[in-house]
C-alpha cells in the first residue's frame, strides 16, 4: 500500500469517528425520511388524486419540509429552544422554496417528455425519478449552508468578550 493510500486510510478513519460524520450520517437518515414522505406524496397527488405534474411536486414538498426542518434542527444540528423567525425559519424555507422550484421544473420537464407514454404508473415513476434526482443533487449543497450558516454551533461568550461599561 502506498503512503498516498495510507494517508487516505488513516483520514477516512479520522473522519468517521469524528462529530462532523456523525451530523452527515443523521443529515442522511432525516433526508431518506424526508424523500420517503415527498416522493409517496408526489406518487398519490399525481396518480391516486389526479393532480398536475407541478402542484403535486409543491403539496408532497411543502408538506415533507415541516418534519425535515424540525427533525434537521433538533436531531441533526442539536438545536434547542424557540426557533428564530429571521436566522433560521425564514433562510430554511427559502432555501426549500428554491430547491421547491427546481424540483417543480424538472417534475414538470419530465412530466411533458412522458406525456405520450400510455401508461400514467409509469408516468409517475418518471415524475419520481426527477424529483429524486434534482433533490439529490441539491443534498450536499444543503447540508453545507444547513451545518456553516443556518444551524452552526455558535460558541457561547466568555468574561473576555463581554464589555463592562460604567
Amino acid at each position: 500500500m502506498s503512503t498516498t493510500q495510507h494517508l487516505l486510510r488513516t483520514r477516512l478513519r479520522e473522519f468517521r469517528h469524528s462529530p462532523n460524520f456523525a451530523k452527515l450520517w443523521r443529515y442522511g437518515t432525516i433526508s431518506v425520511v424526508s424523500t420517503v414522505i415527498s416522493l409517496s406524496g408526489l406518487f398519490l397527488f399525481y396518480r391516486i388524486l389526479g393532480l398536475s405534474p407541478g402542484w403535486s411536486n409543491i403539496w408532497a414538498t411543502v408538506i415533507a419540509t415541516i418534519p425535515y426542518y424540525y427533525l434537521n434542527r433538533m436531531w441533526v444540528f442539536k438545536k434547542r429552544g424557540r426557533s428564530h423567525l429571521t436566522k433560521e425559519i425564514i433562510p430554511f424555507w427559502a432555501i426549500a422554496f428554491g430547491s421547491l422550484i427546481l424540483s417543480t421544473l424538472a417534475v414538470r420537464f419530465a412530466g411533458y417528455e412522458a406525456r405520450t407514454i400510455a401508461s400514467k404508473t409509469t408516468r409517475a415513476g418518471i415524475l419520481l425519478m426527477a424529483n429524486f434526482t434534482t433533490y439529490g443533487i441539491l443534498w450536499l449543497m444543503k447540508f453545507f449552508v444547513f451545518n456553516k450558516i443556518l444551524f452552526r454551533a455558535r460558541l457561547p461568550e466568555t468574561a473576555s468578550d463581554t464589555v463592562v461599561t460604567d
